[in-house]
């Protein structure tokens, strides 16, 4: 069964012929108030939490926010937040409508524009410039509102996306919204290079806390001979410091090798290089004295053999694709 209409009114479970004393029973899971679905239907609890919503919607109600770019395909929009607070699913209710505020949903009477509005077989979502513009206005601080940002902008992550071009005509279509002044600020800190919430929020203390200057973010770099060293998540051209943000999946054994190699190859040819994890975020200012420790000694480092200079080959390269 498609886990994404598995989830039906119990009205509809009774009218097909189910008993109200099995819908009570162990082969149907209660999801909201007035909403079941089979038991053991889903699999993917982020979609578990969106499907139950979609009996509830009527008239011209529609999914925005995190769910609308989820059910769009971006997958690094799940709900919860890197606190694993679980968020609920934003609805955008027309004037009537009777939808109210539960565990799982938050009624939304910011109505949309008919250019802001997407029917995707049968789920009626918010464009994901909408959408995003959404979680950047109700993102807990300015610096989520920018991974949010990121993440639906990103050409790197390979996930559905939009371009910052809508979501500023978006942000600039609206006055007077809760949240709107945190939107338009998050639109001059984007990236359409960010591989990660975790890059991001890195970037932000390098630029903002740690000042930083002009950092490339995923900047190829390659040798005196053309070879490509790899790709530097975070890098400051004039002193060669490279920062590179470890999420989860870098401390598995094959990533850590991955980096830990690619690390030899950078400071073999003269880059500093700063290694941040998502710990060290707990402490933002110590993380950043600890970058500007390494800026200051990038800028002391003089003997460098590397460059941005992009090879004939590389345009060609089918793997170097992502990061062009």
């Amino acid at each position: 069964m498609d886990p994404w209409t598995a989830s039906m009114r119990t009205s509809d479970a009774l009218a097909a012929g189910w008993s109200a004393k099995a819908l009570r029973g162990p082969a149907w899971q209660r999801q909201a108030h007035g909403v079941v679905r089979p038991a053991g239907s889903g699999g993917d609890p982020t979609i578990e939490r969106i499907a139950a919503v979609r009996p509830l919607l009527t008239g011209a109600c529609a999914i925005g926010g995190w769910a609308s770019l989820r059910i769009q395909g971006n997958e690094w929009f799940t709900g919860s937040g890197h606190d694993r607070t679980v968020r609920r699913v934003l609805v955008h209710c027309p004037a009537g409508a009777q939808l109210r505020p539960t565990r799982g949903v938050e009624p939304c009477r910011a109505g949309l524009y008919p250019d802001e509005f997407l029917d995707l077989d049968g789920w009626p979502v918010s464009t994901m410039a909408r959408a995003v513009y959404d979680e950047m206005r109700t993102a807990r601080d300015f610096r989520e509102a920018v991974v949010a940002l990121d993440m639906v902008l990103s050409t790197t992550h390979g996930a559905p996306r939009t371009t910052l071009d809508r979501v500023d005509a978006v942000v600039a279509s609206h006055r007077k919204t809760r949240g709107i002044v945190q939107a338009r600020r998050a639109l001059g800190w984007a990236s359409c290079r960010s591989a990660s919430p975790w890059e991001t929020r890195t970037r932000l203390v390098a630029r903002i806390d740690a000042g930083i200057p002009a950092l490339r973010v995923n900047a190829p770099l390659f040798g005196p001979g053309g070879e490509l060293l790899g790709v530097a998540d975070l890098l400051e051209p004039e002193s060669g410091l490279v920062i590179e943000s470890d999420g989860a999946h870098h401390r598995e054994a094959v990533p850590h090798a991955e980096d830990n190699a690619r690390e030899e190859r950078f400071e073999d040819h003269g880059l500093v290089v700063a290694r941040v994890s998502a710990l060290d975020h707990r402490d933002r200012w110590s993380l950043a004295g600890r970058l500007v420790t390494a800026w200051m000694r990038a800028r002391r480092t003089r003997a460098a053999s590397w460059t941005l200079d992009e090879p004939v080959w590389w345009g060609d390269w089918e793997p170097g694709r992502r990061w062009r």
